[in-house]
Order: C-alpha cells, then structure tokens, then sequence
C-alpha cells in the first residue's frame, strides 16, 4: 500500500499555536522583569516583577557589603510609567549586608523568604507591617546585632532557624496567630530572658530554643499543652507558667509536668 505523506502545519498555524501557548503560560512565567529604583532612604534596591501589580525585593549585589545605613522601603515605584506595590523580600535579597543598621519595611508587604536578611550582622532594629504572614527560614539567622524584635499578629508561619544565632535579642513578641515554632527558630539566642507563647501554638521543637543560656521563663498561653518534639525540650531550671484553669491538665501532662510549673 502506497504511503501518503503527512501534511505539515503551515507558518500561520504555528505562529497560532505559538500564541496559544504563550497567552496560556501561567503570568509568572511570562513576566520576568526585573529594574532598580532607589529608595525614600536613598538606597538603590533591585525588583522583580511577580504579578501585574506587585513586585518583590531581589537585592543580589556583587558586593553586598557596600549597602548600608537605615534602609526604608517604600510601599510602590515606579517603572516605565507603570507602579509597581512592593509586596515581598526575596529569598536572599539582603543576605551578608553587613553595612545596613535598620530596615522599615512597609504596610503592603506580606512575605520575607528564607535567608532574606541572613548575617547581616549590624542589623539592630526591623519594622515589620502588620500585613507580614509569613517570614522564611534562616530569615535572620547570624543577625548578632538585632535587639527586641515584635511578630506581628498576621504571621501565621516561621521558618526553621529564623531568629538563630541572634545573641542579643532580650524579648520575642510573638504572633497570637503562630501555631507552631519550628526547629531552631531561637537557637543560640543566648541573651533571651523570657518567652511568651501564644495560645494558638500547638507544637514547639525540641531545637526550638536549644543553646539559650538567660532563658528563664517561659509563659504558655494554650490550655492544651503544647506537644513538644522530645521528653525535655528544656532545662529543669526553668520556670513555667501556664493558665490557672489548665493547671491540673499540664501538671499531668508527662511533658510539662516536670518543670517547676505557676499559674497565671
């Protein structure tokens, strides 16, 4: 039997089928715009365009070192006659900027991704938004200048080894929507006194806290005690104290049981 040939799609047809696949591509694949703007502060930082309207922080210097001082990070810029919401930081983006003293970041912003502001060893103060969810793993890991630091209460999530490492922060304040704390979110910070948890925490690390030299008390909000990831997440030594009306549930409990417990 004589074979036929198969037709080949002419060029207007390819050129259709190519169309479709672009215009079918999700945005993030088709949108990968990046541009510089500086700063209210005076600083020039790098974006990456994410979506139609909003951009994150990608900062990636060749020398990271030479940015510095109180960065404040506004809330839009401006490319190309189109403004862009600055809505998140980039994985890395501030990672070993050993020169930047304070950072303010603004109310639009809702992420900061893992290693985001990683050893950026004179960093002492971070304004978070109240509009922040999520803050990546090893955010500030390293960051051995930054004092008290405050979660606002729409942070949901923490990554591992977030806050590791930092040595000099006295007090946590921590985010009343936070349900976990994950391994070595505070490990080694060595000049924590005392640690608030919120009630809705419903598992703490048994790394979460490990290599605390100050840490003396801690006060749990939930009247389900918490599960820790080991037997003794802590040193006897501690104190803590835990709701009146739960009293009885957490000196039960062969966790927390052992600890010298106080009601609130």
């Amino acid at each position: 039997m004589k074979k036929h040939p198969i037709p080949l799609p002419s060029v207007a047809i390819l050129s259709q089928l190519l169309l479709f696949v672009l215009l079918a591509a999700p945005a993030s694949a088709q949108n990968n715009t990046r541009f510089q703007a500086t700063t209210p502060s005076g600083h020039l930082l790098s974006y990456a365009v994410v979506d139609d309207g909003q951009v994150n922080i990608v900062f990636h210097a060749e020398y990271p070192e030479l940015l510095g001082g109180d960065i404040e990070v506004p809330r839009s810029v401006k490319h190309n006659g189109t403004n862009y919401i600055v809505t998140g930081i980039a994985d890395g983006a501030f990672a070993n900027c050993i020169r930047v003293k304070s950072v303010t970041l603004p109310t639009t912003l809702y992420s900061i991704g893992d290693r985001a502001f990683l050893r950026c060893t004179a960093l002492r103060i971070i304004r978070l938004p109240k509009t922040l969810t999520t803050i990546g793993a090893r955010a500030f890991e390293g960051c051995t200048a930054l004092i008290d630091v405050v979660l606002p209460n729409a942070v949901s999530e923490i990554g591992e080894y977030v806050f590791s490492g930092c040595c000099n922060v006295r007090h946590f304040v921590l985010s009343h929507a936070l349900t976990a704390i994950p391994d070595g979110a505070f490990e080694n910070c060595t000049a924590l006194t005392d640690i608030l948890i919120p009630e809705q925490v419903a598992t703490i690390s048994c790394t979460a806290f490990k290599g605390y030299k100050a840490l003396s008390l801690i006060v749990l909000l939930n009247t389900t005690p918490p599960v820790p990831g080991c037997e003794e997440p802590f040193g006897r030594e501690i104190t803590v104290r835990v709701p009146a009306r739960a009293f009885d549930i957490y000196k039960a409990s062969t966790a927390w049981g052992q600890y010298n417990l106080q009601s609130l």
